[in-house]
C-alpha cells in the first residue's frame, strides 16, 4: 500500500474518531445539549478551607456562560455577605452555611455544596428574576494548590505591599510590589487569594477576580496541559462536583473558544453593615438580569457616532478620579481621553489612595470600558464591571499610583 493511501486512511480514521467522540458527548452530556440549543449555563464555584477546624466557603462565585455571544460572566459573593437563616443557629454570613451543613451532614461535601448552591439561588433571585444554578464546583486548599502547580503557576501583578502573619493559624503572607509580575506556585497563589489587607473583603474579592482571569488564561494555554497527568490524582482529590466527566470534557472544549474581551467581572452590590456585607437587592436584580440576557457582541450603530483619531469606537460618558499621589494625574487623563474622542463629564480627587489603576464598567456593556482601557494601555489597567446606573456614567476611571503622567505637550 502506497504512502498516499496510508495517509488518506489515517486522516479518515482520525475524522471518524473525533466524529464518534462528538456523538458520545452529545449523547451523554446535558451541557452539550444546552450549548447546542444556545441555553445559558449557570454554575457555582466555591473554595473551602479548614479555618477554625471546620470547612468554610472562603471563596464563592456565581458563573454564567452565554454560548450565543460566548460571554463569560463571573459574580463574586463576599464571604461576609449577610444571610437570614433561622433554621441554622449562629449562621449570619454566607460562608458559614457550608460550615454548618458540612458539620451536620457528617462531613458530606455534596450535601454542603448543594445547600450552599440553593442558598445562592435564593440570594440572587428576587422580583421577576429567578436564578437557577444546576451545577456546582467545590475545591479545597489541597486541590487548589495542586491545580496551580499542574499549570506551572499563575502570573499576577502586585501593586501594593501585602504582609500578614498569623502564627496561630500558621499563615504567613509576604509580597512586595514590583513592576514585573510574580509567577506564583500553588502555595504562594493560595496566600495571594486569601490576603485581606486594609480593604478587607472587597479588596480580596477584586484580587480573586483578577486571579481567576489569569487562571483561565493559563487553562487556555495548550503548553501547560502536558503537566496535568502527574498531578491528576492530587487535583481530583480536592474537587467535588456534580459535573460529569463528559460535561467537563465539553466545558473544556467550549472554554477554548471564549475570548478575553468577553469576560465580565461583577461583584455582589451592597454596602458594609458592621462586620458584614449587606446586599443591595435592587442593584443585584439589575446585574443578575443583565447576566441572564444575551450579552452585547460589540458596539451598536448608535455607538459608532464618535471615533477617535486612532479609529477607536467611542461611546458613552466617562468620569475620572485621581487616587494617586500625583496632583495633576486626573487632568492629564482627562486630556488624553478627550483627545481620543471620549466624553469626560466629571473628574476630581478620589476619597482614598490606591496603587492599581482601574477602569470600571458602569453600564454592563463592557466595550466602552475596554475602549478606555485601550487608550490607557501604557499602565495596563484592570477592567471590572460594577454596574451603578445612579452614577449616570458608562465608565469610571480610578487612577492609581501605577499611572505615569506623560511629559508630552498636548496641542490643546
Amino acid at each position: 500500500m502506497n504512502r498516499g493511501r496510508w495517509f488518506a486512511i489515517s486522516v479518515l480514521s482520525i475524522c471518524l474518531f473525533f466524529a464518534l467522540v462528538t456523538m458520545i458527548l452529545n449523547w451523554c452530556s446535558p451541557v452539550a445539549r444546552m450549548l447546542r440549543s444556545g441555553q445559558r449555563i449557570n454554575g457555582m464555584l466555591a473554595g473551602v478551607d479548614y479555618e477554625d477546624y471546620a470547612r468554610h466557603s472562603d471563596t464563592l462565585m456565581f458563573i454564567s456562560y452565554d454560548p450565543k455571544s460566548r460571554f463569560l460572566d463571573v459574580m463574586s459573593i463576599p464571604r461576609d455577605t449577610m444571610v437570614h437563616s433561622p433554621s441554622r443557629p449562629g449562621v449570619h454570613r454566607v460562608n458559614e452555611i457550608f460550615t454548618y451543613e458540612f458539620k451536620h451532614s457528617g462531613r458530606n461535601f455534596e450535601i454542603a455544596s448543594l445547600t450552599l448552591k440553593k442558598e445562592l439561588e435564593t440570594l440572587l433571585s428576587s422580583g421577576t428574576v429567578r436564578v437557577d444554578i444546576p451545577f456546582f464546583f467545590t475545591i479545597n486548599y489541597q486541590g487548589f494548590r495542586a491545580l496551580i502547580d499542574a499549570l506551572g503557576g499563575v502570573y499576577v501583578r502586585v501593586t501594593e505591599p501585602m504582609h500578614y502573619d498569623d502564627n496561630w493559624g500558621n499563615l504567613h503572607i509576604h509580597f512586595d510590589p514590583r513592576p514585573e509580575p510574580y509567577l506564583l506556585d500553588g502555595k504562594r497563589a493560595l496566600e495571594y487569594v486569601r490576603f485581606r489587607g486594609g480593604s478587607a473583603d472587597q479588596g480580596r474579592v477584586l484580587r480573586q477576580q483578577l486571579f481567576v482571569k489569569e487562571l483561565i488564561k493559563r487553562l487556555k494555554n495548550p503548553t501547560t496541559l502536558w503537566r496535568f497527568p502527574s498531578y491528576t490524582k492530587m487535583v481530583l482529590s480536592g474537587f467535588h462536583t456534580n459535573i460529569s466527566f463528559w460535561d467537563m470534557a465539553v466545558m473544556l472544549m467550549e472554554g477554548s473558544r471564549v475570548k478575553w474581551n468577553n469576560l465580565r467581572l461583577f461583584s455582589l452590590p451592597g454596602s458594609p453593615s458592621g462586620n458584614l456585607w449587606k446586599m443591595n437587592p435592587e442593584n443585584t436584580q439589575r446585574i443578575v438580569a443583565l447576566m441572564q440576557t444575551s450579552a452585547p457582541q460589540g458596539f451598536s450603530p448608535a455607538d459608532r457616532g464618535i471615533r477617535s483619531k486612532n479609529d477607536l469606537p467611542v461611546t458613552g460618558t466617562v468620569e475620572v478620579w485621581n487616587a494617586s499621589s500625583r496632583p495633576n494625574a486626573a487632568r492629564s487623563v482627562v486630556q488624553l481621553l478627550r483627545h481620543n474622542g471620549f466624553d469626560v463629564v466629571l473628574f476630581g480627587n478620589f476619597s482614598t489612595r490606591q496603587q492599581r489603576t482601574l477602569v470600571i464598567d458602569r453600564s454592563g456593556r463592557l466595550r466602552p470600558a475596554q475602549a478606555v482601557a485601550l487608550v490607557l494601555k501604557s499602565v495596563s489597567p484592570e477592567v471590572v464591571s460594577r454596574v451603578e446606573p445612579a452614577r449616570q456614567v458608562d465608565v469610571s476611571v480610578i487612577i492609581g499610583n501605577d499611572y505615569q503622567i506623560s511629559d508630552k505637550k498636548w496641542p490643546w
